[in-house]
């Protein structure tokens, strides 16, 4: 983990981070974070190489990776130049929840790229899949044991969008999320891929209420979101989104 950090600094104007877990090939929402905030940062994590060339190229570099009927919305909320290694940092990893860092196989979904998973799947609508590569994979622990909190004392918010592992990649943060994570959104997407059933809303609320959070339904996001009880005090101070 610790050459993911090489790039990685905070600068002095930067007074809250967020991070994006699932970024697709456009990062939407980091896009919407960071324009709404001059002051805060963004730490995307994003598995998929042919995602990485086009997040870095600003969505410009999109042949073979965008399918034609995604073509015309390809650019729409894609992240700008001006952002990366400066308040948008890429962490070119999977998360789940692993003791050590290993590797696992990475499937790319042919008719909708941004379903792409560690997960093999099973859903009719992804029947045309392939085996993309071999992914690197940490768990939140790992990079949340070399995160600056001298600097930043909290995160602000957690969006998770990885189709099948985002309650392993909640349970892979240790003790982290009730001690430093303010609001969590999760995707509860648990019939379309391999061995997912437990990845549901019922779990991740009981898994979240353990660790001090609780279920709020805020006008911003889509998706299961969870405040911490600890930082109820921040909850009208700190902007989410996630939809779409």
């Amino acid at each position: 983990m610790e050459k993911y950090f090489k790039d990685f600094i905070i600068k002095d104007n930067i007074k809250g981070v967020k991070l994006d877990i699932g970024l697709s090939y456009n990062a939407p929402h980091s896009k919407i974070w960071l324009e709404q905030d001059p002051n805060i940062m963004v730490i995307g994590f994003e598995p998929n190489p042919d995602f990485l060339i086009t997040l870095q190229s600003n969505g410009t570099d999109l042949q073979g990776i965008v399918s034609p009927q995604h073509n015309s919305g390809a650019l729409k909320g894609t992240i700008i130049n001006e952002y990366i290694n400066k308040r948008f940092f890429i962490f070119p990893i999977a998360l789940f929840n692993v003791n050590e860092p290993t590797e696992m196989p990475f499937y790319e979904t042919a008719c909708d790229i941004g379903c792409s998973s560690i997960h093999k799947p099973i859903s009719e609508h992804f029947v045309n899949h392939k085996l993309k590569t071999i992914v690197p994979v940490y768990s939140l622990k790992h990079f949340f044991d070399l995160f600056p909190f001298d600097k930043i004392e909290y995160i602000e918010y957690i969006k998770i969008d990885a189709q099948g592992s985002d309650l392993d990649i909640l349970i892979g943060a240790g003790d982290y999320l009730k001690e430093k994570v303010v609001y969590i959104t999760a995707e509860p997407e648990y019939t379309a891929y391999e061995n997912i059933s437990h990845n549901n809303t019922s779990n991740m609320e009981q898994y979240l209420n353990s660790q001090n959070f609780i279920r709020v339904f805020h006008p911003n996001t889509n998706d299961p979101t969870f405040i911490n009880k600890k930082f109820l005090h921040l909850s009208n101070d700190i902007f989410i989104y996630q939809k779409g």
